[in-house]
């Protein structure tokens, strides 16, 4: 007996709807569920700001609770990101503060925003964490300062560059005293700047290999 046209359209729908299931299996990855505590050197948690993770692509977020623990998210609560290698900053770490006794006479505005940690870990080019998530790897563990209060050892070398004029100033002359003149008048007259002082807004993404760590 030949089946009908029904029949027919029945199984076509049927192998449509499982090769889909099967692409969309294939192109999204299984999430890793990733949490962790976020403290300064004396172990006091930081309550205030937001966790991120970034690979140039995967965007995980986790607010700061009152014990400083966070959860990452994609597009719900603690669905996860995908394995892979990020590199990870923090975010809004800010309290507002004020002359209490003002405040208390209906004066709110007098209020004032506080940086809780160093300017350091709020991007991800300076923070200098990086962390390669999978299922065996994901708790992560961050230790803050205070705003200036990094130690001398623990400034990460973007961090220098960025944030200290006088250290960006002579690393910038030493890499032209070793490009030569010819080379540095050639990038002044094209207006390129070299990627290495590159802003993070022109700075390309960079993707590090579990190789590299």
């Amino acid at each position: 007996m030949k089946p009908t046209r029904i029949s027919r359209r029945v199984l076509r729908a049927v192998f449509l709807v499982s090769f889909a299931s099967t692409l969309v299996g294939c192109w999204q990855p299984r999430q890793v569920k990733v949490s962790g505590r976020v403290t300064f050197a004396d172990g006091t948690p930081l309550t205030y700001g937001q966790v991120c993770f970034s690979d140039g692509y995967y965007l995980g977020r986790g607010d700061l609770d009152e014990n400083g623990e966070y959860e990452l998210r994609i597009f719900r609560k603690n669905d996860g990101i995908p394995p892979g290698v990020y590199q990870a900053y923090i975010t809004c770490a800010i309290r507002l503060e004020g002359d209490d006794s003002r405040a208390s006479r209906g004066n709110p505005g007098l209020a004032k925003l506080v940086m809780l940690i160093d300017r350091q870990y709020m991007t991800e080019r300076t923070s200098g964490w990086v962390c390669e998530v999978d299922k065996k790897h994901k708790r992560f563990d961050f230790t803050v300062y205070p705003p200036g209060k990094v130690p001398e050892d623990e400034i990460t070398e973007e961090a220098r560059f960025q944030f200290d004029e006088e250290y960006r100033r002579e690393k910038v002359e030493e890499y032209w005293r070793e490009k030569g003149e010819e080379e540095r008048e050639e990038a002044e007259k094209s207006g390129r700047l070299p990627e290495e002082f590159a802003t993070p807004q022109n700075r390309k993404k960079r993707h590090i290999a579990p190789s590299l760590l």
